[in-house]
């Protein structure tokens, strides 16, 4: 049987008992494996850079998800049964928002057209990625998850580098995929440009390498205690940093910036390190010496990135101030169709002499959680035992999304806004989190590993730590 594409795996013995023998297919598990990491990062792939594309008026990258997500409940149905028992506090908080949304949207007038497709792009699609990403992360494992993310916004960055530069075809493509906003080509000054990547907007890449950063590291965090059981500090924090702050210039945005050294200085100290502060001030010595040279050979004067006083950053103080003011006037909310650039004619009296109160006339609130406030209005407190239950489930993780905290603070996106990327970083990083409970393995299959576990608890003698799988399986 050696020679063929089989191996004869030992389930276990009961005492006293004969050998039982089955016959898995490696080549099937091996397709399983492949066929789940491809997928994954295709919709990935979908979410992030298809947002222009629609069939029949419904987004293609739902489509996708509602196609895959088919495919995994008939071929991994255990897998698709676990997910949705693991999951069910955040398909609860999605179907919560959902009725809340819609609710106060009825109460403020919205069309019932306007509320359907909030629902269907923002809730229902939320629910089936969070659901096809937890089982196809179950399949083919955390660290091929975390690769694939890291893969496919690095290429977006990739992109976005070679657009700063001005390489006309690096627009061109990404022009093929819909069409730019407006920050994206505005001025004639290289560094004026918002490279864009292949996501929609400069923002959401930018909100995209935070998640990146939180999925490399909270995968490898997680692994390691797994492997060597050790708390201390990893050096591959230092580069995945350096990494986020280089893209975060290419980008020209400054929140993730912010963000990394909050998440450094937390870290630092949950750690108990004394070299990783060190080794970052040396960083930091040797780029502040060498950024005059790196901008006087790209351009005579300071890119966005390094500015504070430009409307950008002279309107959020503005914007957070007309949000809560908004939010004090209709504590019940706005509903879905809540378009604060439509609302500033009662309070332009008290905006006016803010720094940059044009921003309240032009653009949205830029703060995730302003903005959450007053679409679902003071019901959403409702929601807080379901959102505090997520939370504690993802406690030993959080500290690497704290990047990704800071960026939605100041912009338009976040978990169930204008953000579906999360849904695969969270499903990677739990995924490396359950390696004590039942998962998927292609060489036993589930059956095979039921019998296992189920060994394991009804025979005292079999209750020690499993061996990896290949260890079982004999020649």
């Amino acid at each position: 049987m050696a020679g063929r594409a089989s191996q004869v795996v030992i389930y276990g013995l009961a005492p006293g008992s004969q050998p039982a023998f089955a016959t898995v297919s490696s080549r099937r598990g091996a397709m399983s494996r492949i066929f789940a990491v491809v997928a994954f990062a295709a919709l990935l792939a979908s979410t992030m850079m298809l947002n222009a594309y629609r069939i029949g008026g419904f987004p293609i990258r739902g489509l996708a998800a509602a196609g895959v997500l088919l495919l995994t409940v008939v071929f991994f149905f255990d897998e698709a049964r676990r997910a949705l028992r693991r999951n069910l506090p955040v398909l609860a908080l999605a179907a919560g928002l959902a009725v809340l949304g819609t609710f106060v949207s009825i109460v403020n007038g919205t069309p019932a057209a306007a509320i359907l497709q909030s629902l269907t792009e923002t809730h229902v699609q939320a629910a089936m990625i969070i659901m096809v990403a937890a089982v196809l992360a179950q399949v083919a494992g955390a660290r091929a998850c975390a690769f694939a993310i890291v893969a496919m916004i690095g290429i977006s960055a990739c992109v976005a580098l070679a657009q700063m530069m001005d390489v006309e075809p690096a627009w061109s493509l990404r022009r093929a995929l819909g069409p730019l906003p407006a920050e994206a080509t505005e001025g004639l000054e290289l560094l004026d440009r918002r490279p864009t990547g292949l996501s929609f907007s400069a923002i959401q890449l930018s909100t995209q390498l935070c998640l990146a950063f939180a999925a490399f590291l909270a995968v490898r965090d997680r692994v390691r205690s797994h492997t060597a059981g050790s708390g201390a500090a990893d050096p591959a924090v230092i580069l995945a940093l350096l990494a986020l702050f280089a893209a975060s210039i290419v980008v020209a945005t400054r929140s993730p910036i912010l963000g990394g050294f909050v998440f450094l200085s937390i870290y630092s100290l949950q750690r108990r390190t004394s070299w990783l502060p060190l080794v970052l001030i040396l960083t930091a010595i040797l780029l502040y010496m060498a950024w005059p040279l790196v901008i006087g050979v790209i351009e005579a004067h300071a890119p966005r990135v390094t500015k504070t006083d430009d409307n950008s950053a002279a309107a959020r103080l503005t914007l957070v101030y007309y949000g809560w003011r908004l939010f004090a006037d209709n504590p019940l909310g706005y509903g879905f169709s809540f378009a604060p650039m439509t609302l500033w004619t009662s309070y332009w009296q008290d905006l006016y002499m803010m720094p940059a109160p044009q921003g309240a006339r032009e653009t949205e609130l830029h703060n995730y959680l302003a903005t959450m406030l007053n679409i679902y209005g003071i019901g959403i407190l409702l929601l807080a035992p379901l959102l505090a239950k997520v939370l504690r489930q993802a406690r030993p993780s959080l500290i690497f999304f704290l990047p990704y905290l800071v960026q939605i603070l100041f912009h338009n996106s976040g978990p169930f806004y204008n953000d579906n990327v999360i849904w695969f970083v969270i499903a990677a990083v739990a995924a490396a989190g359950h390696r004590s409970e039942a998962r998927f393995d292609p060489q036993l299959g589930s059956a095979g590993q039921r019998g296992l576990w189920n060994l394991q608890r009804l025979h005292p003698r079999y209750r020690r730590p499993v061996p990896p799988f290949h260890a079982l399986r004999v020649p």
